[in-house]
């Protein structure tokens, strides 16, 4: 059970400190304030990818009481918000839910701030592992959990794979070494689905079997976020 309110520590160890060195300040208001030119870049997120942190973090159910606390010692003053938008799923185990807003939250929100100055190419990865490589994490399996796209990228269980898991693995593969060449996830090898930059539209690369062109992914979502904030006045950043 995690139990330390510090639990964006638990979802991101490693993520960068404000050193008033090296990293001067809060990165989203960095970015917004960003004076020279930004290197290319991909970037994307998964469809479920705080499920492993909830569940490593809270390894029994969680009851419908349990969860609401869990919202208003998270988001405090702005958490009858946050339980209106999500209130919880019938009285039974409201883990899914949780990973769902931590998914959110946590990652595909953060990300389309950055992705909107920064990123020259987004995808969203929603393909399961096809093989079992989660081992004792089993409530993984089915779920497009964090770093769950990393086999297919680098093409390292292809003799695992299914089919469909070898399609879309030859497709990331060949997207992230066209665009290491030449900043074009296009060329020099071409592919049957271009990868268009993200434009007004806010257009991404879906990768599933098949893959698919879409646009504004979790906009509705991300604009309910981006009103609660990401950190301001949370304890959990304190």
């Amino acid at each position: 059970m995690l139990t330390s309110l510090e639990f964006l520590l638990f979802f991101e160890p490693w993520v960068p400190v404000v050193d008033n060195n090296i990293v001067t300040g809060q990165l989203i208001d960095i970015i917004h304030n960003t004076s020279f030119p930004l290197k290319p870049l991909i970037i994307g997120t998964l469809t479920e990818e705080a499920i492993f942190y909830v569940y490593e973090g809270w390894t029994k159910p969680v009851l419908p009481t349990e969860y609401v606390e869990f919202i208003l010692f998270t988001f405090r003053e702005r958490a009858i918000k946050v339980l209106e938008r999500f209130p919880p799923t019938g009285w039974e185990d409201q883990r899914l839910l949780m990973s769902r807003i931590a998914t959110h939250w946590v990652f595909a929100c953060p990300t389309r701030i950055y992705a909107r100055i920064a990123a020259n190419y987004s995808y969203v990865f929603d393909f399961p592992l096809d093989f079992d490589g989660w081992e004792n994490e089993t409530f993984c399996n089915n779920h497009v959990c964090h770093a769950g796209e990393l086999p297919y990228t680098f093409e390292s269980a292809w003799v695992n794979f299914t089919d469909a898991g070898k399609r879309v693995s030859m497709s990331m593969a060949t997207y992230w070494t066209n665009f290491a060449k030449t900043h074009n996830p296009n060329q020099p090898v071409s592919l049957p689905l271009t990868w268009p930059k993200p434009g007004k539209e806010e257009t991404y690369l879906y990768f599933q079997d098949p893959l698919s062109i879409r646009q504004a992914y979790l906009s509705e979502e991300c604009d309910f976020w981006d009103k609660i904030g990401y950190r301001r006045n949370y304890l959990i950043f304190g």
